[in-house]
């Protein structure tokens, strides 16, 4: 049976494509992270880091930047419902892998945000690139140890 994860990520436009993602840092407590398809679906969406290609590469895969918030599991789950789910929606039973996961309510607060990293695409010589693809950036170490 897989093992549930230390932590979450929320994926969320880098302030680059839409500044209404700025946010200061660090981050306070009080910060929310409101994205219109939480609100829209009245719980938080999360993926494992094992999830994170899949997520961005189909609902991302337009944008140049995102940033991803790594939320640890224990603490959210202290105060907010967390529910995982399998990518497809359907709820996570027996042997399942732990890969999506929802929270209620809404919004993400920045009190569960442990934290976060920006992720540009690239190029196949590595350098950013609006036209590039999220698996080089997401082979760089530095990200690599952090999704965990």
């Amino acid at each position: 049976m897989s093992a549930v994860s230390k932590y979450i990520y929320k994926i969320i436009p880098h302030s680059s494509v839409d500044t209404r993602f700025t946010f200061p840092v660090p981050i306070p407590s009080s910060h929310q992270f409101l994205m219109e398809l939480d609100l829209n679906d009245r719980f938080i969406h999360f993926s494992a880091a094992e999830q994170i290609p899949t997520t961005l590469n189909l609902f991302f895969k337009e944008d140049p930047a995102v940033t991803l918030l790594r939320v640890e599991v224990a603490k959210i789950s202290a105060w907010k419902k967390v529910e995982w789910v399998l990518p497809d929606q359907t709820p996570r039973t027996g042997d399942m892998p732990y890969l999506c996961a929802h929270a209620w309510p809404v919004p993400l607060e920045g009190e569960y945000v442990e934290s976060f990293k920006e992720l540009y695409k690239q190029s196949a010589s590595g350098e950013k690139s609006a036209q590039g693809a999220w698996d080089g950036a997401l082979a760089q170490k530095e990200i690599k140890d952090w999704l965990i």
